[in-house]
């Protein structure tokens, strides 16, 4: 025991040295980059903050440049990770909590998760914008999404301090008792008999894009059973698609907090329809618009760089419709059953819509994250059949 307790203990002293020198470094090779951060962050905060405020915001920003030209950026990270595999952490800090990794006894990463959820601002949302579609004659659909959370205690690390609490089985009875349909994806993974965190990337809060094809096939199931319509289904049957996998390729958002030495990398699958296709895709982002097959508008492979898994500038999962846009508008020229979707998402959505797009003649696509217009005043224009709002629920 003790040999082991020294070897980690000089290997933590070893790596806790080659980390501080590399911060010095930073300093001195990049002084202007990195000590601008602390001017740039405090002039940026709104001047009715306090003091406090302003220093606090400064001093992230501070830090956010310390990382951004840290010296040995992706070996320190992969580095770090591997140390902390070594000392079996299961919770690795970080300088802003809600960014603190917790390793699953799955082996899922996932991030810290605490407090109380508060979807009251939700359910009154979508009430109101229920009365908005339905003067505008169209069907609303609230999707909630799953997410990778610690209510399994099995699954809990040991000693796991924290806890997260969600409102969100009374928010659904009072969606539907406002005549809201709700397709809740807990009830679905429960139905099937899934093992939930299967559904995710090991290393990312993502779905997998084989799980994006699962997601979109149930929501058209849930529309045709809800609203009386006859969209064909067996389009999104998995056995009509073939997929190309790329081994180790994807080192998702938890997984770039501590490096592929600490649970690896995941692999990515790009799931191509195994038939004919035909799509136009508009872009407002870029004023792009491509026609082609499945592949041509929607996929990027160039995306999908294994040996630079901590690529600051796109990732893996950016192989879908090239990351995320404030409104991508597509026309389905196979398709002339004349509905129209309007999906409003957020990133969980990059590797659904596209397989959405399979079913519907036209289907519109609102990242509200970006989108600057009012979502109403889109419904009011275009009046869609459906509207799959499908952001928010479980956290």
């Amino acid at each position: 025991m003790k040999s082991d307790f020294d070897v980690r203990k000089t290997v933590a002293v070893i790596f806790t040295a080659f980390i501080s020198l590399c911060g010095i470094m930073t300093l001195l090779l990049s002084p202007r980059q990195v000590f601008g951060g602390l001017v740039r962050g405090y002039i940026n905060t709104p001047e009715e903050s306090s003091f406090f405020q302003k220093l606090g915001n400064s001093v992230k920003t501070f830090d956010g440049r310390v990382s951004e030209y840290f010296v040995f950026h992706d070996l320190s990270i992969h580095s770090y990770g591997g140390i902390q595999r070594v000392l079996n952490k299961s919770l690795i800090n970080d300088t802003d909590k809600s960014y603190e990794v917790v390793k699953l006894k799955n082996g899922y990463l996932t991030f810290r998760q605490s407090g109380e959820g508060d979807l009251r601002p939700l359910k009154n949302c979508l009430i109101d914008f229920k009365k908005i579609c339905d003067s505008s004659g169209s069907r609303l659909l609230f999707v909630n999404n799953l997410s990778k959370d610690t209510t399994n205690e099995k699954l809990i690390p040991d000693f796991y301090p924290y806890v997260y609490n969600s409102d969100f089985k009374q928010i659904k009875s009072d969606l539907k008792n406002n005549g809201v349909n709700v397709l809740d994806f807990e009830d679905v993974v429960n139905e099937q008999n899934i093992d939930k965190f299967s559904l995710f990337f090991k290393t990312d809060h993502h779905w997998t894009p084989k799980t994006g094809l699962w997601v979109s096939r149930n929501i058209v199931k849930k529309i045709n059973s809800s609203f009386g319509w006859k969209l064909d289904t067996k389009l999104l049957e998995e056995q009509n698609y073939i997929t190309d996998s790329y081994p180790s390729s994807f080192l998702g958002t938890q997984g770039r907090r501590v490096g592929v030495l600490y649970a690896g990398a995941d692999d990515f699958d790009i799931v191509i329809p195994d038939f004919d296709t035909d799509f136009t895709v508009e872009i407002s982002d870029n004023n792009s618009t491509v026609r082609g097959d499945f592949c041509k508008t929607m996929i990027h492979k160039e995306n999908i760089t294994p040996d630079n898994l901590l690529n600051r500038d796109e990732t893996a999962y950016d192989a879908y419709m090239g990351g995320n846009h404030a409104l991508v508008r597509i026309t389905n020229h196979n398709i002339k059953n004349g509905k129209k979707a309007l999906f409003i998402l957020n990133s969980y959505g990059c590797v659904v819509y596209p397989y959405l797009a399979v079913e519907f003649q036209h289907i519109d696509c609102i990242d509200i994250r970006g989108y600057e217009d009012s979502v109403e005043d889109f419904v009011r224009k275009n009046s869609p059949d459906v509207v799959i709002y499908a952001i928010g629920g479980h956290q």
